[in-house]
Order: C-alpha cells, then structure tokens, then sequence
C-alpha cells in the first residue's frame, strides 16, 4: 500500500509540474486593446536564441548538426538541412504560429485576424524566441520539441510603445509529427496566406536521424499558438 501511495503523490507532482507548465499569465487590462483591432501584425525573431541543455549559439547548432550530417550522410544532405531550417524558422513557422491562432480564436466574439508581416496594422505582435530543443523519436523514446517565448504587444509604427509582455515558457509540440490543430487541406482565408502549399511542401520532408525534424518544431510553435489562443479567450470571447 505504501508503494502505492508513493506512485501517487509522484503523478500528483508531475501534474503539478505540468499544469505549471502549461500556464501563460496575461493582465486582462493590459490585453483589453484587442477586442477593438480587426487586424494584428505578427513577426518573428531569433535574437541571441540558444538550443538545447548546453545553450549552444545559433552558429555553433547549425554547425554542429551539418557535421553530424555530413559524417553520416553527405555534404550535400547537410547543407540541405541547413537552408531548410533558415526557411522554416523565418517563414514557415510565423505561417503555422499564426494560422494555429486564428484557427484557435475564430469563433470567439470578437475573432482578430493575425497577419503575418503585415505593417498596415496599428499593433504589432512580436514573437521572440529565445531557446528551442528539436526533441527525438527512436522508436522507444521520444521526446517533443520545446521553446521559450516571448510575446510583445506593440505600437506598429511606434515600436518604443510596448503595450504588453507575455512569456510562454516550456511550450511542448504535439506527440504525433506533422498533426496540425488547422485543417491543411483547404485554402486559408486568414493570416494573409490563400492556401497551404507551402504547408504542404514542408510536411513532406524527410528527417530521420541526424537530421533534427524540423516539422517536430513545427509542431510546437502551432501548440504555442493554441494554448496562446486559449489564453487569449479572456479578452475576445
């Protein structure tokens, strides 16, 4: 029985832990200005991003990872890889982050659209990562990927003006590669994106070991979305 009892308060703190985890703190007031827009800027930056438990740099990752390619594959794989993942980071995940959002929030009462660089508007969103593990499947054991993020609401033409800060620590992507919260088979109607072929091209990729998914981080920036979306019902529904 005592066992017993053991295992349970063990689930009890790793639910706990993750509950923690999970939770993204918005002021209310601060956020109020969203229920008045139609339309948000959303772009996205790496500055001084680092990856994995020993903080590599950008460069030195990137490095890392064409070397592990090469040695197991080839030159060509690796440098591949590598403009793949400068794509992904700067166009494909804004894409999925936004689209996720849009699709998370559009039966609220007030549903904002979230444009992907789109200057026009009067609030900016800023998506700022700052720390991002690529995870693993080896048949037995996987883990997601996870990121650290920041969020700034600001002054499009104003960018000094920041309205709101919020930090989305630990996010997790989903278990199941490429299961997307939207729907990718039809044509988009919102982020400023009319149809998903890019989507489509991305998904296709292979990237079994040594190549880190870059779809698996994919995966994570659209369950950021989602849970940002949830977080986001207090202010639009």
């Amino acid at each position: 029985m005592k066992f017993k009892y053991l295992l349970l308060i063990v689930f009890i703190a790793l639910g706990t832990q993750l509950l923690s985890a999970q939770h993204i703190k918005l002021d209310k007031k601060e956020m109020a200005f969203l229920a008045s827009q139609k339309k948000i800027n959303v772009v996205f930056t790496y500055e001084s991003v680092l990856f994995n438990a020993d903080s590599l740099t950008e460069t030195g990752f990137v490095n890392y990872i064409k070397g592990k390619i090469e040695s197991k594959l080839n030159a060509e794989e690796a440098l591949d890889w590598e403009k793949r993942y400068f794509n992904a980071k700067d166009s494909i995940y804004p894409k999925i982050f936004a689209t996720a959002l849009n699709n998370r929030i559009k039966d609220y009462d007030y549903p904002i659209e979230f444009v992907v660089d789109d200057n026009s508007t009067y609030y900016t969103m800023k998506v700022q990562t700052d720390w991002m593990y690529f995870g693993y499947d080896v048949g037995i054991a996987k883990q997601p990927a996870k990121a650290n993020l920041k969020v700034t609401f600001y002054e499009t033409s104003n960018p000094e003006n920041i309205v709101s800060k919020i930090d989305i620590d630990r996010a997790e992507g989903f278990n199941v590669i490429g299961n997307l919260s939207f729907n990718t088979e039809v044509p988009l109607g919102t982020s400023g994106i009319s149809s998903t072929n890019w989507l489509q091209e991305f998904l296709k990729a292979n990237e079994d070991y040594p190549k880190p998914s870059l779809i698996r981080m994919g995966n994570m920036y659209d369950k950021a979305a989602v849970r940002f979306g949830m977080t986001l019902k207090r202010v639009l529904d």
